[in-house]
């Protein structure tokens, strides 16, 4: 017994009695080993344990690092929305200490900071899609605004389990500045490109005085043929906001070619012959040409692209028929077939030097023939549904014609 007993002192796991039997040796011995392998297990597991505390402990002072120098505004919130932790970037931002604001519910910052932040919609909200965003005007504590683009996300642990919530918040005042001057210089610019354009089509009906406002009343003819059009089953999906305001600019550019056709054919007053209606025919061309000539310079732009179409195809005919490439149904763009429509409408309801102007009746009278040959039906039957918003327009360009008219002369009195 003594030297069994200085043996366990000595580390021995165990020890057996003389005499024993061999299977109670074996049996001690199994036991033994499995001993001995859970305590290696169990070694290896705490070395394993001791590894990701130390781990942990490193990314948390990374963590903890990162936390303190990020210039964005970063709070810690628990999952009732009450305020753990504060980073110095928001602190610098807000004016607000985080002695002030820790153990504070984040609607504590509601008026001092930004508007109204319910955190029960919040946690609501990220429950849902896993994030809450707002962009709001915000206020300093000394009173000087910014805006904040604000983020919350809620933290889980390895189940899955939300512990708390994190929020960045970024001061975009600078950036928001920054995109406001840009669109500022951005829409000046789209108005002095739509002025030029718009200039480019005035030179094709200077010389003929008695078109009045035929470009206005193109383009917004143009449109809303156009407007009407992308509800149609037949054109849904090949017209969207950037095709109504590229057609809107656009439109006018249809005779442009007409600057090179010379005086004695444009404004002959009685019928053209073959041979100047060939001549007259060319516009298209040059229309083409002169556009192109641009697009070749610059690159491809929308706006461009579709003027290039109307000014080439606009006097194309459903039937094949037309002129200059004797396109047929589909293969004449969208854009050249609603301005051809308008075109038409615009011509005989207009005095021209060739004619009188007609009646709005008249017009849909003579354009009725052309459904199927002129125009694409389904285009013409819409145009027709929208005829009356036409006449409307016509009218109100008269109007302003005639108002413009007796502005510049005025009548004589008798002296």
């Amino acid at each position: 017994l003594e030297t069994a007993v200085d043996f366990l002192k000595r580390g021995a796991y165990d020890y057996l009695s003389k005499p024993f039997m061999l299977p109670d040796l074996i049996d001690k011995v199994h036991e033994v080993i499995s001993k001995s392998r859970k305590k290696r297990i169990e070694k290896n597991i705490l070395n394993d344990l001791k590894e990701i505390r130390s781990q942990r402990f490193k990314n948390l002072r990374i963590y903890e690092d990162i936390f303190a120098s990020k210039r964005d505004g970063l709070l810690i919130l628990d999952t009732e929305g009450i305020i753990e932790k504060v980073n110095p970037g928001f602190e610098e931002m807000s004016g607000l200490r985080e002695s002030e604001l820790r153990g504070r519910p984040i609607s504590y910052l509601n008026g001092r900071i930004f508007p109204d932040l319910c955190f029960d919609d919040i946690r609501k909200i990220t429950s849902q899609t896993g994030e809450w965003k707002k962009e709001v005007r915000a206020n300093k504590a000394g009173g000087e605004q910014w805006i904040a683009n604000i983020s919350l996300f809620p933290v889980s642990d390895e189940k899955g389990v939300v512990f708390a919530y994190s929020a960045i918040i970024n001061d975009v005042t600078s950036l928001r500045s920054v995109e406001k001057a840009y669109f500022a210089s951005l829409e000046k610019t789209n108005l002095a490109q739509g002025a030029i354009i718009f200039g480019l089509a005035r030179l094709a009906e200077y010389r003929d005085r008695a078109t009045g406002y035929h470009l206005e009343r193109i383009r917004s003819y143009s449109k809303k043929l156009a407007e009407m059009l992308q509800h149609a089953p037949d054109f849904r999906g090949r017209i969207d906001e950037k095709f109504l305001h590229n057609i809107y600019r656009t439109a006018p550019l249809h005779d442009i070619g007409k600057v090179g056709i010379s005086d004695n054919i444009l404004l002959k007053k009685g019928k053209l012959t073959v041979e100047e209606f060939e001549i007259m025919k060319t516009h298209t061309l040059i229309g083409y040409h002169t556009l192109n000539s641009i697009r070749r310079e610059y690159g491809d732009m929308d706006f461009l692209n579709m003027g290039i179409e109307i000014a080439y195809c606009h006097h194309e005919r459903f039937d094949g028929k037309g002129y200059p490439q004797g396109l047929k149904g589909a293969e004449i763009p969208l854009s050249a077939q609603i301005v051809a429509v308008a075109d038409v409408y615009d011509a005989l309801t207009t005095k021209r030097v060739y004619k009188e102007a007609y009646s709005h009746q008249k017009a849909l009278q003579i354009m009725n023939e052309e459904r199927g040959a002129h125009f694409d039906p389904r285009i013409y039957d819409v145009f027709l549904s929208i005829s009356t918003d036409f006449d409307r327009i016509r009218q109100n360009f008269v109007e302003r014609d005639k108002e413009e008219t007796e502005n510049h002369n005025p009548p004589l009195k008798a002296v």
